[in-house]
């Protein structure tokens, strides 16, 4: 006899790191739902929406959109599937960090740019680092 386990909201929170909005929030945009809801209203959730819950919260740490989590669910429900749009959907996201990189380190430039215009001596009335920003140059 299996013996499956139940969850409540609160719990999937603490066994995730999850808050109980974010859980509802997931909830109320299909990406999960409860298993049932017991006589008093609550929620019962059981392991394989816990596995969904590590599993798009490891995929928002990637910074991996809803939308492309939805993707990911979908194909994972077509396990014959050849994975190629999950290779598909990764290799987007990849271009999509590199290209947050680039803007980084040009950002990182730009603010080096700045705090070498600036005499550490100065008062707040010369400084240059205020004057180019105020001005849209640097």
């Amino acid at each position: 006899m299996s013996t499956t386990k139940y969850f409540l909201i609160k719990e999937l929170a603490q066994l995730t790191g999850l808050s109980s909005d974010t859980i509802r929030f997931y909830e109320k945009k299909k990406l999960l739902k409860p298993s049932f809801r017991a006589e008093n209203n609550y929620r019962y959730y059981d392991e394989e929406t816990l596995k969904r819950l590590i599993f798009i919260k490891r995929c928002r740490d990637l910074d991996i959109s809803l939308n492309e989590i939805k993707s990911l669910l979908e194909l994972e429900q077509q396990p014959a599937q050849s994975c190629q749009m999950v290779n598909q959907l990764i290799d987007q996201h990849i271009i999509q960090v590199s290209e947050k990189i680039k803007e980084l380190q040009n950002f990182k430039k730009q603010l080096k740019q700045l705090r070498a215009a600036c005499n550490e001596n100065s008062r707040v009335d010369s400084c240059q680092i205020l004057k180019q920003l105020e001005n849209g140059t640097s």
